[in-house]
């Protein structure tokens, strides 16, 4: 017996058995939430800033899913993937040098992927009725073969299933947004020479919007 509450002191100590943070009122259990298009498209934003010239981008046809327990969402995790030719800035002529072996390599490195694994600094709360959520999504980004940590700054709503719900899609619905930075020379993206720092940004910003149900 002894033992027992030994074992109970130091894990209190220490904070190993801290609960997650939680919706409030969410039942809880993990469930594998798949993007959906039909909810709403996901897409992914860029931002190249430049002295001599600014450039949006965007890139639709997301693939990946992610696991939430609407009780513990520092347990969430998941991977979320695009195709480098789904990523298109208006200009096609652009778009083919993006794809070449002197920018992204679509050939060699077809996918961008980034993988969730675990979330920090949860803050849940309850806006208008729905349950949202602020985190630092901690995880790696993989683009042009590389891969690196990131952080990502993310917001999620959720929405267990209801009668209005259902009209979307079956099962809860996960709408999250998200944003952080790549830095082209931290994953050997060169470019033309003279044209990173002129024409195309050292750091490019990525937003993601991503909606998801459960089955």
């Amino acid at each position: 017996m002894k033992w027992i509450i030994n074992v109970a002191l130091v894990i209190a100590a220490t904070g190993t058995m801290v609960a997650g943070t939680g919706f409030l009122g969410a039942k809880g259990g993990e469930s594998t939430f798949t993007l959906n298009d039909k909810i709403q498209t996901n897409k992914i934003d860029f931002l190249s800033e430049a002295p001599a010239e600014t450039i949006n981008g965007v890139a639709t046809g997301l693939k990946g899913s992610f696991t939430l327990n609407p009780t513990n969402l520092e347990a969430t995790k998941g991977t979320i993937m695009v195709e480098v030719q789904s990523m298109k800035t208006a200009i096609s002529k652009r778009d083919d040098h993006m794809y070449s072996s002197q920018w992204l390599d679509a050939e060699k490195f077809p996918m961008v992927s980034f993988t969730v694994e675990s979330l920090k600094n949860v803050r849940a709360q309850m806006v208008d009725g729905r349950n949202v959520a602020s985190a630092d999504a901690v995880g790696t980004f993989t683009i042009h073969g590389v891969t690196k940590p990131i952080i990502a700054k993310l917001n999620i709503t959720y929405l267990p299933e209801n009668a209005d719900t259902k009209k979307r899609a079956e099962g809860d619905l996960a709408m999250v947004n998200a944003t952080f930075e790549v830095a082209l020379s931290d994953f050997d993206i060169k470019g033309s020479q003279g044209v990173v720092g002129k024409s195309v940004g050292k750091t490019i910003e990525v937003s993601a919007s991503l909606f998801a149900n459960s089955k």
